[in-house]
């Protein structure tokens, strides 16, 4: 093979991995992967689905206070045009169930991002509705977002093990 073809050859295989390495490294910069996480400390057990970074906030949270008989849902996604305190429903759905929340319009303290809160729940028909398979929907005025079925059973599942209530 002539010398000046040897030469392009390994320059081109330099531009294609330089390609790929920048490819990659941009890759790692967009925004993280959401998943469906449980933690119980103490009395307090959460099921959530967000980003495993704890300095970000979860778009889903779902809070279980097991010594007070309270179940709390908070939605952390910007709602467009709400003040809070406004009311505020929150639509949880599957493609099987709906389960409409009553609940209000809460403000992030340090971003001053609106989201949605909904207290003293029942929370039977939510599990119910996170068991179902395939993806879910919230909605909540003007914002919505979907979340993946990915790891969902077995969050609900441990979420159940740890809520205790009355």
């Amino acid at each position: 093979m002539p010398k000046h073809l040897v030469s392009m050859a390994r320059l081109l295989l330099a531009i294609v991995a330089m390609l790929v390495t920048l490819g990659l490294a941009s890759a790692g910069r967009s925004e993280q992967a959401l998943m469906w996480t449980e933690k119980e400390d103490g009395g307090l057990t959460m099921l959530s689905y967000g980003p495993l970074d704890p300095a970000q906030s979860p778009l889903f949270v779902l809070s279980c206070f097991s010594g007070m008989n309270i179940v709390v849902l908070d939605v952390h996604k910007e709602i467009p045009d709400a003040k809070p305190g406004d009311p505020i429903t929150i639509e949880l759905s599957s493609a099987k169930a709906q389960s409409p929340l009553k609940g209000e319009v809460g403000q992030n303290e340090k971003t001053g991002k609106t989201f949605g809160e909904a207290s003293d729940i029942n929370v039977k028909p939510v599990l119910e509705l996170l068991r179902d398979p395939g993806p879910l929907t919230i909605k909540m005025g003007g914002a919505s977002a979907t979340m993946s079925e990915q790891g969902r059973a077995e969050s609900v599942s441990k979420f159940v093990e740890n809520c205790k209530l009355e």
